[in-house]
């Protein structure tokens, strides 16, 4: 009930993408989206909101090309949102998906790779635009679950953004593709009272804790222009490039080489870079932290959705 009430138009928008209805256009898409942004109160204080929410319908009436080319993508992003009822899951992954495979990333142990550990609970998801803050947190609560034995469903993230952004973060999602601080949000996502760990280096109480609680958010990994290579998969020694921004994964294995050199294998959420390896020198220069769920965790909280799959791309985000 609440969400046909709170989505009276977006249900009848993605009508007419299932069905092909010719009466319900993209404009009657965005109106939907506009609609949805005004029940949730975004730029409710702001004079300009008419004139933005104009600009949404119509990027074109800007006479600023770069002002028009944000709205632009905000309006694409805004389609997204409305058009999707939640989130594209699978227990198949898709053609083109950068897999596992011990050919790319040899040396691993079995009971030192989570997902190969857990078989069962190995599942990948595909980041679409600026939400990686989201996306490690829904992969390390996931993998958390499994880690204590119990089912692994995996956060909604498409629906969490309807039914639960403020309207500051979905202004800041809609309008500049700004997400937040990943550890804060794995926090409010996990059951109550939960106990998170933290570790600095050195790398032995990571590869203990991870053997201990399983897998950990990476956060505030800063990227460099080597890193966006998608064909390297493999990071070694120092960064290179300018730095372009911080990421999140979730750190999922490790290994030992013959010279004792740690190695990480990371989780991503980019199409052509699904796993990444970065020794200990890259993973030190990158200044990421650790996060662990100390507390076992037995399920998602019930006020927030969920799916099951190996599979996971929210096209909203």
């Amino acid at each position: 009930q609440k969400n046909t009430r709170m989505f009276p138009r977006t249900l009848r928008c993605l009508s007419s993408r299932r069905f092909g209805y010719q009466e319900y256009t993209q404009r009657a898409c965005i109106e939907d989206g506009i609609e949805f942004l005004e029940q949730r109160g975004v730029l409710s204080t702001s004079s300009l909101r008419g004139t933005i929410f104009g600009l949404l319908r119509d990027p074109s009436l800007s006479m600023n090309s770069e002002e028009r080319s944000r709205y632009e993508a905000a309006r694409e992003r805004l389609l997204r949102l409305v058009s999707s009822v939640e989130e594209t899951h699978s227990d198949f992954v898709p053609p083109g998906l950068h897999v596992w495979n011990e050919t790319e990333f040899p040396g691993y142990k079995k009971e030192d790779v989570f997902f190969l550990k857990h078989p069962a609970a190995l599942s990948q998801r595909y980041q679409l635009s600026g939400l990686c803050y989201m996306h490690g947190p829904a992969m390390v609560q996931h993998y958390a679950l499994a880690h204590n034995n119990h089912s692994v469903p995996m956060l909604d993230l498409l629906k969490f953004i309807k039914e639960h952004f403020t309207a500051e973060q979905l202004e800041r999602h809609i309008f500049d593709n700004q997400g937040g601080d990943s550890s804060t949000f794995l926090k409010s996502i996990l059951q109550a009272n939960t106990v998170l760990v933290s570790p600095g280096l050195p790398h032995q109480s990571i590869l203990s804790l991870f053997r201990d609680l399983g897998p950990a958010l990476v956060s505030k990994f800063k990227v460099h222009e080597d890193f966006m290579k998608a064909s390297v998969h493999h990071h070694y020694g120092k960064p290179s490039g300018k730095f372009i921004g911080y990421h999140a994964m979730t750190f999922v294995g490790h290994r030992l080489s013959d010279n004792g050199t740690s190695y990480f294998l990371l989780q991503n959420w980019w199409e052509k870079k699904q796993f990444v390896e970065v020794d200990a020198d890259y993973l030190k220069a990158s200044g990421a932290y650790f996060t662990f769920i100390e507390t076992p965790q037995t399920g998602i909280p019930d006020t927030f959705s969920y799916t099951y799959g190996k599979y996971h791309e929210l096209e909203a985000v």
